[in-house]
């Protein structure tokens, strides 16, 4: 079986040869990445690595919904040298970084990305799908080879990140999935890391737990972490006190502070206190699917009299691990040096094309024992 490894470059070399020996004369139409695919018995990912390369040394010209033509230079004029290395741009969408989570992760990516060659060029949506479409169309224009994109979760199934799956651009996912979508995505096991937390109340002594999430379909991180908790509920034999929904965040991301109180969203805080308010009996443990959900029980729970680890036992995913006297949840901590060791490998496979099909790449998380538990 053939590899295609480095063979965009010997078909970018071809193409060029063509151009400058005016066997493909200024002007002329290249002809579309399907037939150059079929041509060259390659993917059209390699295809477009190649034409790619062209198009950095001003070689060609795309025009929309025209096709690809050889670039009418002016006199005098030279095609732009390529930067030391074949060096590329890399474009990074975050929803945000924190500490608690992304920090880590973010920093990973651009060491390895820089000791293969490449400049990353990073951008955030603060959980605005508008925005996070907008940073899409920016980097593109910018003639980034590939993307990591950390979808907010009101982005799920959005329409820029569709086309560039449907155009099979080189992307990665990290942190959500999108099931029924051909997309690489690499995430942290959910599932398993809150079975394992429902667990680990089980040994603590709780005999029931409730669930603090966000619409569950809005994320399939979040569906999969609810999964877990059924599981894990089922598993130990605890009474399930309740699955609470709170409603999806409409203000941009809380700037992130290591009081949980002062950091505390606002809508979750709210949210939260309704559901204290109304409940009967407070449950023994609480299991909640994100750290701002923590942090705003935590506020919640202040503002009523009662406090986490003493009235009930609570635990996460992630937490503060940098704030100073260490963190207070107990949580399942994301593995982000995993994660981003994972996503650039299967990014420069897809750029390089020995990296096909749909991977799903699930990370286990790290145990982290805190004092509310």
């Amino acid at each position: 079986m053939r590899n295609e490894k480095f063979l965009y470059r010997e078909i970018y070399q071809a193409l060029k040869n063509q151009i400058e020996s005016g066997a493909l004369a200024q002007g002329d139409r290249l002809p579309s990445e399907d037939d150059l695919a079929e041509t060259y018995s390659v993917s059209k990912i390699t295809i477009k690595r190649a034409m790619d390369m062209l198009k950095e040394e001003r070689l060609i010209r795309r025009v929309q919904g025209k096709g690809t033509f050889v670039a009418e230079l002016s006199a005098g004029d030279a095609p732009a040298p390529r930067a030391s290395g074949g060096q590329k741009l890399i474009g990074l969408i975050l929803e945000h970084v924190s500490t608690p989570f992304g920090l880590d992760m973010m920093y990973r990516i651009s060491r390895q990305l820089d000791e293969r060659g490449y400049k990353l060029c990073i951008r955030f949506t603060y959980g605005s799908a508008e925005k996070e479409a907008e940073e899409i169309s920016s980097l593109l224009a910018l003639g980034i080879s590939g993307l990591i994109i950390m979808p907010c979760h009101d982005s799920y199934y959005s329409l820029s990140i569709m086309k560039l799956i449907l155009e099979s651009f080189p992307v990665v996912l990290v942190d959500k999935r999108m099931d029924g979508l051909p997309v690489n995505t690499v995430c942290t096991d959910g599932r398993e890391a809150i079975r394992l937390l429902i667990h680990h109340l089980k040994e603590r002594g709780c005999k029931n737990v409730a669930a603090l999430t966000i619409e569950p379909s809005s994320a399939t991180s979040l569906g999969d972490r609810m999964d877990g908790f059924r599981r894990g509920v089922e598993e130990t034999g605890m009474t399930c006190a309740g699955e609470f929904i709170l409603p999806r965040r409409t203000a941009p991301i809380q700037p992130f502070d290591s009081d949980p109180v002062r950091s505390a969203e606002p809508e979750y805080q709210t949210a939260i206190g309704e559901v204290l308010d109304r409940l009967d009996s407070l449950p023994e443990s609480f299991v909640c699917t994100e750290f701002a959900i923590a942090r705003s029980l935590y506020a919640a729970a202040r503002a009523r009299g009662l406090e986490v680890g003493r009235d009930f036992r609570a635990c996460c995913i992630d937490e503060d691990c940098l704030a100073m006297g260490g963190f207070r949840f107990t949580h399942m901590r994301q593995d982000e040096i995993a994660i981003a060791d994972q996503a650039v490998e299967v990014l420069l496979g897809l750029l390089d094309g020995s990296c096909t099909g749909r991977n799903d790449f699930r990370v286990p998380a790290l145990f982290r024992m805190g004092s509310t538990t």
